[in-house]
């Protein structure tokens, strides 16, 4: 029979082991006690309807934890997580709970907000038409015929009240020293009506292919205006003199074709039965590509009797 002054080897192991658990964790919260940090985490939006977008976000939410000296001294910001489920909710200013993710070893103490208000906006695309904006000058002697672009148009997409204040969409294209057609493919840029470049919005397609004509300058030279004149004055009359006012226009055109060219004549001008001195307007008579300083001018028929 057990003396019952003594204690069975098992209890006394149970009861070394105790005391040894005791003893380590008392030494432990003496050495690595538990301690509480604060520190500053992005905050991720989850789950938001996909004709919807965020506005006014916070980017960073403060997380407060609770974990042994030793854990948190060796934490880091990326190692915690925070974030907000928007599943479910609807356009509009909405308020939702701020939540944490955290390494097992760590006790959530607080989340700071732990609550914040968010602003659904409706995504929506609107089509606009496409604006080339040149910069510098082509080589000497060079302009600029026109410009293509392919595709004529493009998509802006984004949030409703951001793509309504879109006024323009430009294509910057540098043109300095080019004296030949050239093409390239540009990035589109959203403009307000102050001219300000608008972020925030997504283009379709991101590149417009633009393809300039570059030709000869036009050059500028004044000629002669002659008449022409059909048909007969009158028989008791005689065609004393044939005057043109003015007498010179100014013409301008291509270098090349004007070169050719040292004198205009006047459209065909009906003198057929005039008996007496007039004056009469004629358009002049220009090559495709010519221009003159006026449209029409005055062709004076001056007679005398004495047939």
């Amino acid at each position: 029979m057990m003396d019952r002054g003594s204690v069975s080897p098992v209890v006394a192991r149970i009861l070394a082991l105790f005391f040894a658990i005791v003893l380590w964790v008392y030494v432990t919260n003496e050495q690595n006690p538990p301690i509480e940090a604060v520190f500053s985490v992005p905050l991720e939006v989850k789950n938001v309807a996909a004709d919807l977008v965020i506005t006014e976000a916070p980017e960073m939410v403060r997380v407060k934890v609770r974990g042994s000296r030793s854990v948190i001294a060796a934490l880091q910001a990326l190692d915690l997580k925070a974030y907000v489920d928007m599943r479910g909710l609807g356009e509009g200013l909405q308020t939702v709970s701020v939540h944490a993710a955290l390494p097992q070893n760590l006790e959530l103490a607080e989340v700071i907000p732990e609550k914040i208000q968010l602003r659904l906006i409706a995504m929506i695309g609107r089509k606009m038409p496409l604006d080339v904006k040149a910069s510098g000058a082509p080589a000497q002697g060079k302009v600029v015929a026109g410009f293509t672009t392919k595709p004529e148009q493009v998509t802006v997409e984004g949030p409703s009240d951001v793509v309504a204040t879109v006024d323009k969409v430009l294509l910057p294209l540098e043109i300095t020293g080019k004296d030949s057609d050239f093409s390239a493919d540009v990035t589109p840029v959203t403009v307000g009506k102050d001219g300000r470049e608008i972020s925030g919005l997504t283009l379709y397609p991101d590149k417009v292919h633009i393809v300039a004509k570059i030709t000869q300058g036009l050059v500028k030279k004044t000629v002669e205006v002659k008449p022409t004149l059909y048909g007969k004055v009158a028989n008791e009359v005689l065609l004393d003199n044939v005057i043109v006012k003015p007498a010179q226009v100014e013409l301008t055109g291509d270098p090349t074709e004007l070169s050719k060219v040292d004198f205009v004549y006047t459209e065909p001008v009906n003198i057929v039965g005039v008996n007496t001195s007039v004056e009469k307007e004629s358009g002049l008579q220009l090559k495709e590509g010519i221009t003159a300083s006026k449209k029409t001018v005055v062709v004076g028929i001056y007679v005398s009797s004495g047939r």
